[in-house]
C-alpha cells in the first residue's frame, strides 16, 4: 500500500499538483527525504550465533521503518550474500534470497562469492528474487550475463533513483574450473560502461541520483568518522565516476568498515562483513533545482539487532522451509577442549586430505603430500566447548572437492615446498624436498580451488566422488573423538 502511495504521489508532485509528506514546501521546491540502507558481505549470516546476530532483528527493523511515514527508504546489497554458512550455503543461496525478498530489498549487485558454485546456481537464483541482480561488467562467453542487469530504477515520493551494480578485480577468486567462459571488465572498460549507463538513466529514465554499488571497496580506513582520500587511495575506483556520473557509492569485498569522501565530494560508504554493520544515507533531495545532501553514517548491530527488536517470524519460517526434519545447525559432533587457531586447523586439514587421498588413491599411486592453499573464515578459530556442524562450516564454507593431481617435480618445490609460498602441507617425509627430482612426475592431493590455480600447474588426475569437503573430513575427525 505504502508504494501505490508514493507512485501516485510521485505523479502529483511532479505535476505540480500536491505538496505532502515532506521536510519543505514552497517557491524554492520541495524537499523529499530519504534514506538509502546497504548491506553487503552478509556471507549467509542467518541465524543468531554466540559470534553475531542473525537477520531476524534486522527484518523487524526495516519493515519499522518502512512503517514510518515520515521517511522514504531504500535497501540494497552490495554483494557476497549466500556463501558461508549451513543454512544458507547448502540450498546454494536460495533462502538468502527468500529472506531479501521478504525484507524488500530493492537490488543486489553480484559479488564474487556468489559464482563459488559456478554460473549455473545464478539463474535460478535471479528468478527466485523479485528484485534484479547487479552486475554491469559481468560478462559470459564474450556476452553481457543473462542473470543480471546494469541498473534499476527505483522511484520513490519526487525523485527516481538509478542503482548501478558492478563486480571489482575478483575474477582470480573464483576458483579456476568455474572461470571458463566468465569475465569482470575492469579498469577503463568498467568506467566507460558505467559513464554511459549514468548518462542514460539521468537523460533517457530522469533520474536525478544515480547510486553505484560496487563489489570492491578500500581498507586500512577509520570507521570513525570521514575519511578524506585522493584517488591514489583508491585504486579500485576512477574518481572521474564522481565528476558528474555517481552521486553515491556503496562498497563491498574487503569487509572493512569506513565512510570515505572522494576529490568530488562524493561519499563512499562500507559497513564491514558478516552483519558487523550497515550503511546509510541520509538524503535531502530538492525535486524542483535537483540539489541534495547527502549525511553518511554506519549503524551498528547495537541499534538494528538489540535485544528490545522483537524477532521478525518470517526468519524462522523461511529457515524451516528448508531444515523441516533435520537441524544441521545445532547438532553436536563433539567437545573441544582445546582452542584451534587458523593455523592449527589447517594444518589439521593438510594432513587429513593426505589420509584420505591415502585411503582412496594410495594402493594405484604414490602420494607424496597434501594441502595447498587453505584459508579459515571468520570467526578463523575454533573455541573450546561443543562443536556443532554449523561451527565447521563457517569456518570451511567452501565447496572445493578433493583431487588428485599430478605435478612436475620443479613446480612441487617451487610452490609447495618453498617457505616463500604460504600454502599448508603435510607430508609424512619431512625431507622430501631433497630427494625431488626437477624433471619428475608426483601424486598430491589437493581441492579444487588450488588445483586450478593455473600458476600451480597442476594437473587433476581423479577426485571423489562424493561431496566430501575439508570440514567433512574435520567433522568426522572431531567425531570420532580425536580431539575430545
Amino acid at each position: 500500500m505504502k508504494k501505490i502511495i508514493s507512485e501516485i504521489l510521485s505523479l502529483l508532485i511532479l505535476s505540480g499538483a500536491v505538496c505532502v509528506g515532506f521536510a519543505g514546501c514552497g517557491p524554492e521546491g520541495i524537499t523529499v527525504e530519504l534514506s538509502v540502507y546497504a548491506v553487503n558481505d552478509l556471507h549467509g549470516k542467518f541465524m543468531d550465533t554466540t559470534d553475531q546476530p542473525g537477520v531476524d532483528e534486522f527484518t523487524t527493523y526495516m519493515k519499522n521503518l518502512y512503517a514510518d511515514a515520515k521517511r522514504e527508504e531504500v535497501l540494497l546489497s552490495s554483494g557476497d550474500m549466500w556463501q558461508g554458512t549451513v543454512e544458507s550455503s547448502s540450498n546454494k543461496g536460495q533462502l538468502m534470497t527468500e529472506w531479501m525478498n521478504e525484507v524488500g530489498f530493492a537490488s543486489m549487485t553480484l559479488g564474487n562469492h556468489e559464482f563459488d558454485w559456478g554460473p549455473d546456481v545464478l539463474q535460478p537464483n535471479s528468478e527466485l528474487a523479485e528484485f534484479p541482480f547487479l552486475g554491469i561488467n559481468v560478462m559470459y562467453q564474450g556476452e553481457p550475463a543473462t542473470y543480471c542487469k546494469p541498473s534499476v530504477v527505483v522511484q520513490k515520493t519526487g525523485v527516481k533513483i538509478g542503482i548501478i551494480g558492478a563486480v571489482g578485480d575478483c575474477l582470480s577468486s573464483i576458483s579456476g574450473e568455474f572461470q571458463t567462459g566468465l569475465d569482470f571488465l575492469t579498469g577503463k572498460e568498467l568506467t566507460d560502461l558505467v559513464k554511459a549507463e549514468s548518462t542514460r538513466l539521468r537523460e533517457e529514465e530522469g533520474c536525478g541520483l544515480i547510486i553505484y554499488s560496487i563489489h570492491d571497496g578500500g581498507s586500512g580506513f577509520s570507521s570513525s568518522g570521514v575519511n578524506t582520500v585522493t584517488d591514489f587511495d583508491m585504486g579500485y575506483y576512477d574518481t572521474s565516476l564522481s565528476d558528474g556520473y555517481v552521486d553515491l557509492v556503496f562498497e563491498a569485498h574487503t569487509h572493512s568498515q569506513y565512510i570515505l569522501k572522494d576529490e568530488h565530494g562524493v561519499y563512499h560508504l562500507q559497513g564491514g562483513g558478516e552483519n558487523e554493520s550497515v550503511s546509510c544515507a541520509d538524503i535531502e533531495y530538492n525535486t524542483t533545482t535537483g540539489e541534495y545532501t547527502v549525511t553518511p553514517r554506519l549503524i551498528g548491530t547495537d541499534e538494528y539487532a538489540k535485544s528490545s527488536l522483537k524477532d521478525d517470524p518470517c526468519v524462522e519460517r523461511i529457515y524451516d522451509r528448508y531444515f523441516s526434519e533435520s537441524d544441521p545447525y545445532t547438532t553436536v559432533l563433539g567437545t573441544n577442549s582445546t582452542k584451534w587457531t587458523s593455523s592449527d586447523i589447517c594444518g589439521k586439514v593438510a594432513e587429513l586430505y593426505y589420509k584420505k587421498g591415502l585411503e582412496t588413491w594410495g594402493e594405484e599411486y604414490d602420494i607424496t603430500l597434501a594441502g595447498g592453499y587453505l584459508k579459515m573464515r571468520s570467526p578463523y578459530d575454533l573455541a573450546t566447548g561443543k562443536v556443532t556442524y554449523a561451527n565447521l562450516f563457517s569456518l570451511l564454507p567452501f565447496d572445493n572437492a578433493i583431487v588428485l593431481g599430478s605435478i612436475k617435480g620443479s613446480y612441487l618445490k617451487s610452490n609447495f615446498l618453498s617457505t616463500k609460498k604460504n600454502y599448508y602441507c603435510y607430508c609424512p617425509d619431512g625431507n622430501i624436498a631433497k630427494s625431488i627430482d626437477n624433471n619428475a612426475t608426483y601424486y598430491i592431493i589437493v581441492d579444487t580451488y588450488t588445483a586450478y590455480y593455473r600458476p600451480n600447474h597442476i594437473t587433476e588426475v581423479a577426485r571423489l566422488s562424493d561431496s566430501t569437503y575439508a570440514r567433512d573430513l574435520v567433522a568426522e575427525y572431531i567425531r570420532g573423538g580425536y580431539r575430545a
